[in-house]
């Protein structure tokens, strides 16, 4: 099978989507299939199954979005593709009429619930315009596309009644991210965040909530791992308070072993879709404390001893992460563990690689449904 993966916001310092796209990538290759990514870049280049597509910045947020469209559509008559795996809803409005007329199934991801998002990042903007907004744009992506994918409940949930959603979950390299071997004592409660610096993910709320311990009398400290545009404003924000910042860690094997040596993780964005960040926390044996309503709260509520449930605000966390370090450590250590083992990236590759047959094969059977060129 050929497939070909359209991805915006995917960077060297990008999170859960760049991890996404390139470990099912990886996967499908494993399995025997022919896989390119294509991705925005400073160049037009190819390179090990990836092309990347010139394309500007978008503003300071570190990232680049493809706006050509003719090129993307090159791109894909050249490589001919059985199926394509569209991470962006901009590129997947691009390419439906072209899948109609070549015959070739789309499959969609939804990586951001834009309801719960946009408020986030435009607080100026009033909600019932950005709700609107999010209506139709949510309309639109499950009307240009064969089959569309969330990978929690949370995310699917924007999309009723206009299409229907499966629900694919991501996954977890469990032997890059595991429980130290050994772990240094301290007695201070250690607590790590580890996300995208930036208006969404809401930083601050783990710098309030360390804040809120230190005011009952709690010794604790903040590892902060991760860049963005406000990793300058958040320093600020935290002066005076024990918050060591890492900035964007390339080694998997040092984010390891930051995650590993915490007592609790907070994932602290009220928007998340999924939570990579959360579940390599408990790879590595850390239970986390899950905003309510976002997705790392479905795997608490799915997995005994994941973490804890908190309302958005500094003394729910602070709360929630006391009770979690009252545990005995190694039997935080092993729930955590148990709940990440849940899933595997193989299981998500192997859904993904289900799902592109299903699509495809749909299309051999109602070929009638095609426009194909000659």
């Amino acid at each position: 099978m050929r497939i070909a993966q359209l991805a915006n916001f995917h960077s060297p310092t990008s999170g859960g989507l760049r991890v996404a796209a390139d470990t099912l990538r990886a996967g499908y290759l494993a399995a025997g299939h022919d896989c390119t990514l294509i991705v925005p870049g400073t160049i037009d280049a190819a390179r090990d199954g990836v092309r990347t597509l010139r394309s500007p910045r978008l503003g300071d947020t570190g990232y680049r979005v493809i706006v050509r469209r003719a090129a993307v559509l090159a791109l894909l008559d050249e490589l001919r593709p059985d199926v394509l795996e569209v991470h962006d809803k901009l590129l997947q409005r691009w390419v439906w009429r072209w899948s109609r007329l070549r015959g070739v199934p789309v499959v969609a991801w939804s990586h951001e619930r834009l309801g719960r998002t946009l408020p986030l990042l435009l607080p100026v903007v009033p909600e019932t315009l950005l709700r609107q907004a999010s209506a139709r744009i949510a309309r639109h992506t499950a009307g240009t596309c064969d089959l569309l994918i969330a990978c929690s409940r949370f995310a699917a949930d924007e999309f009723p009644p206009y299409a229907p959603v499966r629900i694919v979950r991501l996954g977890v390299d469990l032997d890059a991210f595991r429980p130290p071997a050994q772990r240094q004592r301290s007695s201070k409660l250690r607590l790590v965040l580890t996300a995208r610096l930036s208006p969404e993910k809401r930083p601050e709320l783990a710098v309030d909530a360390l804040r809120e311990l230190h005011e009952r009398g709690v010794a604790a400290e903040l590892t902060v791992l991760g860049s963005g545009p406000r990793q300058a404003r958040l320093a600020g924000y935290a002066h005076g308070l024990p918050v060591r910042f890492t900035g964007h860690l390339r080694s998997r094997d040092r984010v390891a072993a930051e995650l590993g040596a915490a007592d609790v993780a907070l994932a602290t964005a009220p928007a998340e879709t999924f939570g990579l960040a959360a579940l390599e926390a408990l790879a590595c044996g850390t239970p986390i404390v899950a905003h309510g309503g976002a997705a790392p709260a479905e795997l608490v509520a799915q997995h005994a001893g994941a973490g804890e449930v908190a309302a958005g605000d500094a003394a729910a966390f602070a709360a929630a992460a006391l009770r979690l370090a009252a545990i005995p450590r190694k039997t935080r250590q092993d729930s955590a563990r148990g709940a990440a083992e849940a899933y595997p990236w193989s299981a998500t590759t192997a859904a993904m690689l289900a799902v592109h047959a299903e699509v495809t094969s749909a299309r051999l059977l109602r070929p009638q449904a095609y426009a194909v060129d000659a």
